[in-house]
C-alpha cells in the first residue's frame, strides 16, 4: 500500500479510530480531521471512505479517490481557488448535499480550506451540519483552532499525530530519496510527511539549512549580517524553512548540551553543532526561540522576506551578545 504515504497513516491512532467507528457501524455524519499537514489528511480521508464503503483499506479505491474519479466524492475548494473557500462553495454544498448517492452508500463532502474557513462560511454550512442528510458525510480538514464552536459542537473530532523523524526518514527512503537528504527533510517537518517529501524534492531547502547554519557559524558581527540575509532573501519563499532549521539547530545544540552527542537530531551535522555549542548555551537557545516565533509571524502577515530577515539575524546577535555577558 503505497499510494501517499497510505502505509504510514495506517499505523496512526486516527486512523484506528476511525476504522473502529466503521468496524462497530457507528458512523457520524460529519467529521473534523485535524493537522497541520493538508496532504496527510487527503489520504486519511480516502482510506476513511474506502473502509466505509468497502469494509477494507483498497488500493484502487484509494487511487480512484484520489484522481476524483468518484461523482459522489465532492471536494471542496477547487485547487483553482488555492485553498481559499467562499461562501459560494458552502451554498453549493448545502443545495447538493440532499441529492442521492449515485455509485457510493453515502455522498462525501471534503472540505480542505487550508487558509480556512470565515465565519459566514461556516454559517452558511451550519444548518446542513445541524440536520443533516442519512445519504451525505462531512469531512471538515482543520490546522486547529480556525472552526467555529458551533460548528465542531457538531462533528466528531479526530486528530491526526505528528509521526516521528525515524518514521518520516524511513518512508522518504522508501519512496527513493537519499539517506541523507531523507534524514534532514524528516528532522525539520515538524511530523508532517507533506512537509518533508516538499522539502525532500526541492535542493533549495537544503540550501536553506546550510544558510542557517553559515551565519551561525560564522557570522559574527552587525556588518556581516547583510550578506548573509542576502543568500536567504534570493529564495524567499524558503524563508520558513531556514526558520525551521535554525530552531533545529538551537534545539540539537541544547540536547547536546544536557545529554550528549548521541541525542543530536542531525547527527551529519554533529561536529558544527558540538563548535556552536561553545558560542550558545541553553540560556541563549531558548532566548532566540520566540525571535523564530516572531520571525514566521512577520512572514505570514507581511511577507517581506528581506525586512523579516534583517530583523532577525540582527535580533540573534543582539540576544547572544547580551547573554554572553
Amino acid at each position: 500500500m503505497q499510494s501517499r504515504h497510505a502505509q504510514l497513516i495506517a499505523s496512526s491512532h486516527a486512523f484506528a479510530e476511525l476504522k473502529r467507528d466503521c468496524k462497530e457501524n457507528v458512523l457520524k455524519h460529519a467529521y473534523i480531521f485535524e493537522s497541520s499537514d493538508f496532504a496527510a489528511l487527503e489520504t486519511l480521508s480516502a482510506m476513511f471512505i474506502s473502509c466505509a464503503e468497502y469494509g477494507e483499506v483498497s488500493e484502487f479505491v484509494l487511487k480512484r479517490v484520489f484522481d476524483g474519479g468518484y461523482i459522489d466524492i465532492v471536494r471542496v475548494p477547487s485547487a483553482e481557488k488555492n485553498g481559499k473557500m467562499d461562501v459560494e462553495d458552502a451554498a453549493y454544498i448545502t443545495d447538493t448535499a440532499y441529492f442521492t448517492p449515485t455509485e457510493l452508500k453515502t455522498k462525501y463532502y471534503i472540505i480542505a480550506a487550508e487558509n480556512g474557513m470565515s465565519a459566514p462560511v461556516q454559517n452558511k454550512l451550519l444548518k446542513t451540519l445541524e440536520e443533516p442528510p442519512s445519504s451525505a458525510r462531512f469531512i471538515i480538514f482543520t490546522a486547529g483552532g480556525d472552526l467555529l464552536p458551533t460548528v465542531s459542537s457538531r462533528c466528531s473530532s479526530v486528530r491526526l499525530e505528528e509521526f516521528s523523524v525515524e518514521d518520516i526518514e524511513r518512508e522518504l527512503i522508501n519512496g527513493g530519496t537519499d539517506e541523507l537528504t531523507a534524514l534532514f527533510s524528516a528532522a525539520v517537518a515538524r511530523g508532517n510527511i507533506g512537509y518533508a517529501e516538499k522539502i525532500a524534492s526541492d535542493s533549495g531547502y537544503r540550501r536553506a539549512y546550510e544558510s542557517a547554519m553559515n551565519f551561525l557559524l560564522n557570522v559574527k558581527r552587525s556588518p556581516q549580517i547583510l550578506p548573509a540575509a542576502g543568500s536567504i532573501i534570493a529564495e524567499k519563499e524558503k524563508f520558513g524553512a531556514f526558520v525551521d532549521y535554525l530552531e533545529l539547530i538551537f534545539r540539537d545544540i541544547m540536547v547536546y548540551r544536557e545529554c550528549g552527542a548521541s541525542a543530536i537530531v542531525l547527527k551529519p551535522a554533529a561536529g558544527d553543532i558540538l563548535t556552536l555549542s561553545r558560542e550558545y548555551d541553553t540560556r541563549t537557545c531558548l532566548a532566540l526561540m520566540p525571535l523564530l516565533t516572531r520571525a514566521r509571524d512577520r512572514m505570514r502577515l507581511y511577507g517581506n522576506a528581506a525586512s523579516c530577515a534583517d530583523e532577525l539575524l540582527f535580533s540573534i546577535l543582539e540576544v547572544k551578545s547580551k547573554c554572553l555577558k
